[in-house]
């Protein structure tokens, strides 16, 4: 059994000069950017309209205000004569070149892109990020607010009900939102938002409500634009964006007063692969990567003087360094989006971008930014959206922690994964990582805390890659001292019809399970017991499973998804799967 238990220590900082002490020249440029774009202004239009909003909430100035927007991504509507869908065309994979890191050359050898596509895509890219206005208008949100936002509609609103339960049990008083992608899905859901969800303190947001008809007459979204367009729309300030699959397990309220959030103001989480972005999109986002120098070893920065142009010595030493390690590339790894924290005060421009770059995903962006290795999809427009508009964020630097089981011809599923807690793992790397570092080149005084001049030899940077791999290995690893904060049940979701269909998982004879799915794994949470809070070790699946039997076969709440479905059978097979995992 692995029991994934509290940290044995935090590390605790005074005062805000303690935290962050940065090592990147490039991070550095960015948490700069974030204070001018406190002060920065939007465009005379948009602030009338904001303005005008918060002297009067009247709906149809909030839907002027969208409508201006999408006139924007409009008036940049890519005008392509060949089909888009073949726009970027992969190349096939033994004709691509084959090398033992992805450099600038192999990353180039995975797809085409045409001249005249390139050309057309670059212009657009440069007249959106020219003319999005620099943030969100004030009448997009309430000001101080937090919350959760969700995305609902048939199944989703099921699995978006048992996250909230989750969320609920960690004892956060977060309120919630439940983005409705349709009129349509609102109506079918009509009981789901006004009965039961206000109990939890949760909501339903309707999306056309929101963007108007004017947007919505000539438009049609598709899923992987609903993401973007949540956060958009959502009312509250300080999000917590999770997908409907992703179950929250350790209280993220405390996450919006830590000093990283504060910081940093986006909060994003690792994918298993390393990013594969290729070098055309930094080209056509006008991003300049400096070939000749290395900044960082995967998730970790290095240090070297910022003012040192080059540190890279000739071409073989090139053809080992991953382009992703080069300065003014993202950082490893990809990013995986079930779980997204942002501030729509100082990140809007990154929320509109990001929309851009959903709307044009799977044809363009989606390939440019993952050139179809694994994992591609939506999950890296958002950091991609801060590098171009130059704001600030922080992926966690804990690896997942994978959930699965072995079938009988011992192969192993994944089924979900395990993401950790950030603020913790921010604590973790600059304790580890960022301090000593900065020790070691003179740039930190441990009385004093100022930037001096180094007086200590400078490690080399296979000594620093060397330092970093052993860290990464021992403290950074899956199961580490950090606890989990959120698992991501992606494959297959907690749907239990879903696992009716599946015949290599469900015994029919039985009426369950052939085997735990989620495996054995234990995570910290408190439970009231005799009036007191105590700390137990809980086990994930049983809980979901006993979660389900209360909502559909205890309470008999009733969600469109299940209208069709025999809730007798259903109920058994909840009943007999509590039973057999609570032997």
């Amino acid at each position: 059994m692995l029991i994934l238990g509290p940290p044995s220590h935090q590390f605790q900082y005074d005062n805000d000069r303690d935290l962050p002490i940065t090592v990147d020249s490039e991070q550095l440029f960015q948490e700069m950017q974030l204070q001018t774009l406190k002060h920065d202004e939007v465009d005379v239009e948009m602030e009338q309209i904001s303005g005008s909003i918060l002297m009067n909430n009247d709906k149809s100035i909030s839907h002027k205000y969208w409508n201006r927007i999408f006139n924007i991504l409009d008036e940049n509507r890519l005008q392509l004569t060949a089909d888009i869908t073949k726009a970027i065309q992969y190349v096939e994979k033994e004709d691509q070149l084959k090398g033992a890191v992805d450099t600038k050359e192999v990353l180039l050898s995975k797809a085409t892109i045409s001249d005249s596509v390139f050309r057309e895509l670059k212009e657009k890219h440069r007249r959106m990020v020219e003319d999005l206005p620099s943030k969100l208008a004030e009448s997009t949100y309430r000001k101080n607010s937090k919350g959760i936002v969700l995305i609902g509609g048939g199944k989703f609103s099921w699995l978006s009900y048992l996250s909230i339960i989750s969320l609920r049990e960690t004892g956060s008083k977060l309120a919630v939102e439940i983005i409705m992608p349709t009129k349509r899905d609102y109506k079918r859901e009509i009981d789901f938002c006004n009965k039961i969800l206000p109990p939890l303190q949760a909501k339903c947001v309707v999306l056309p409500d929101v963007l108007g008809e004017t947007v919505m007459k000539e438009r049609s979204f598709s899923s992987f634009q609903f993401k973007s367009l949540a956060l958009a729309i959502s009312s509250f300030e300080h999000i917590l964006m999770l997908d409907s699959d992703s179950l929250p397990v350790s209280n993220p309220d405390s996450i919006f007063d830590s000093k990283l959030y504060k910081y940093y103001g986006m909060i994003t989480w690792p994918d298993y692969w390393k990013r594969t972005v290729s070098p055309k999109f930094y080209e056509l986002a006008d991003i300049e990567i400096n070939e000749s120098k290395r900044v960082r070893y995967g998730r970790f920065p290095l240090f070297s003087p910022t003012n040192e142009d080059s540190n890279i010595n000739n071409e073989e030493d090139k053809k080992s360094i991953p382009y992703h390690d080069l300065q003014g590339t993202i950082a490893d790894m990809s990013t995986e989006s079930g779980q997204l924290v942002i501030n729509k005060r100082t990140h809007g421009k990154t929320i509109l971008m990001s929309l851009f770059y959903n709307i044009y995903g799977p044809n363009l962006f989606y390939k440019l930014l993952a050139l179809g290795e694994q994992g591609e999809g939506e999950k890296d427009t958002y950091v991609a959206a801060a590098m171009v508009t130059k704001q600030t964020y922080y992926q966690v630097k804990s690896s997942i922690l994978t959930f699965g089981y072995f079938d009988e011809e011992r192969e192993y599923h994944g089924v979900a994964m395990g993401q950790k807690n950030p603020v913790i793992d921010y604590e973790l790397f600059q304790e580890l990582v960022v301090k000593p570092i900065m020790k070691d080149s003179g740039g930190y005084n441990e009385g004093d805390e100022k930037e001096e001049e180094s007086t200590i030899k400078m490690k080399s940077l296979d000594e620093q890659i060397k330092t970093l791999e052993t860290l990464s290995n021992e403290k950074f690893h899956n199961n580490n001292e950090n606890p989990l904060f959120t698992i991501h049940c992606n494959y297959p979701k907690l749907d239990p019809l879903q696992y009716m269909e599946r015949s290599d998982l469900y015994d029919e004879s039985q009426k369950r399970l052939k085997h735990r799915v989620y495996g054995d794994i234990k995570y910290p949470k408190y439970i009231k017991k005799d009036d007191r809070q105590k700390l137990a070790m809980i086990d994930f699946e049983f809980e979901q499973w006993n979660h389900m039997n209360n909502i559909l076969c205890v309470e008999q709440l009733s969600f469109s998804y299940f209208e069709k479905t025999d809730m007798n059978e259903l109920c058994q097979f909840i009943d007999n799967q509590v039973k057999w995992l609570s032997e």
